[in-house]
């Protein structure tokens, strides 16, 4: 039996704006850092035999940050990145209402084989990181624990994989800035034992 310690990067500045950020490289804002540092010290006690992270900076960061005191080895993993919203990264989700009204309601129709122009479906999604967590089966062993740090998309595509959940449930699942989730691994199967905890985020906003 091993533990997967999934963690969401920290806040950035376009999340606040309410961007569709998908592949773009933007850094976590202040409170992002402060969030990731307030989870690292949620994790302090927690040996980790590896760290994995999606290889884009707002998500690198962070899990350098949780990992910063350790020697553990921290591999970037192009699987662990956030939906590619393709045409529409860098526009907030109003501009898009108001540009694309037709497809902004297929968007938020819960559709899971719709992608917007030039981006990924969840379906897509749910595939690329499918891919991931069978490596994770397959290079630790049982009594280990894994750090992931990802992205509200990626972490819940993970989730309906390593629990065989129909690609239909993603959308099911709330996941916020800076939150920890725990899933444990056995041969049986997968259990969900922690999902968006935000307990030690309580001081994040403090200067």
């Amino acid at each position: 039996m091993s533990s997967l310690y999934l963690v969401r990067h920290g806040e950035t500045t376009w999340n606040i704006e309410g961007r569709a950020q998908g592949h773009v490289d933007t850094p976590l804002n202040e409170v992002g850092r402060r969030q990731a540092e307030l989870a690292a010290t949620r994790l302090a006690g927690v040996p980790f035999a590896a760290a994995y992270s999606s290889d884009l900076p707002r998500a690198l960061e962070a899990a350098r940050l949780l990992i910063k005191e350790r020697s553990t080895h921290l591999c970037a993993a192009a699987d662990l990145r956030e939906l590619s919203y393709g045409e529409w990264e860098g526009v907030t989700y109003g501009e898009v209402q108001a540009r694309y009204p037709a497809l902004y309601a297929e968007l938020m129709s819960g559709d899971v084989t719709f992608a917007p122009p030039d981006g990924e479906s969840v379906e897509d999604l749910v595939h690329r990181v499918g891919a991931l967590q069978e490596r994770l089966r397959r290079t630790h062993r049982e009594g280990e624990n894994v750090l992931v740090v990802g992205h509200g998309g990626s972490l819940r595509a993970l989730l309906v994989s390593v629990l065989e959940l129909p690609v239909t449930s993603f959308w099911r699942f709330k996941l916020d800035l800076g939150s920890l989730s725990i899933v444990t691994l056995s041969r049986e199967g997968a259990t969900l034992d922690l999902w968006n905890d935000t307990g030690h985020l309580e001081h994040a906003d403090d200067r």
